[in-house]
């Protein structure tokens, strides 16, 4: 089944509004979260723009949202646990896959889960730039 360009636009123009909806009016990942202390800057067009239709690089407030909201929900709750048979680990809620989408040159949509917030920003060209 081929997905025509303006499909590709909707689809990923829902992912993204999914994902911004789910933040909170200041996004504030968890102390010690990952990617909170660092700036980062996007390698790779993965926003489609609204006027022309084009891919472009995301904008530095983009990417400031897209690291806020991948720190937030990448965070992992998990606590040790002692059981008899030796150490386990107990996973809370939080340990769940984040599916992501990024819009590829022929307009099609790349999706995939990740598991980190380093996968992630892997996956989303996103590389962390020294602050001076």
């Amino acid at each position: 089944m081929h997905i025509g360009p303006r499909m590709t636009r909707v689809l990923l123009g829902a992912v993204l509004a999914m994902s911004l909806a789910t933040l909170p009016a200041v996004a504030q990942p968890p102390a010690g979260a990952p990617g909170q202390a660092k700036k980062y800057r996007a390698t790779s067009a993965i926003v489609v723009d609204k006027q022309t239709g084009q891919r472009r690089l995301p904008t530095e407030k983009e990417v400031d949202d897209l690291v806020a909201t991948l720190a937030r929900l990448s965070t992992q709750a998990s606590k040790p646990v002692v059981s008899s048979s030796g150490r386990s680990m107990v996973l809370d809620s939080g340990y769940e896959g984040i599916v992501l989408g990024r819009a590829n040159e022929d307009g099609s949509l790349e999706t995939r889960c990740v598991y980190s917030f380093e996968e992630g920003a892997a996956f989303l060209g996103l590389v962390p730039v020294e602050v001076k």
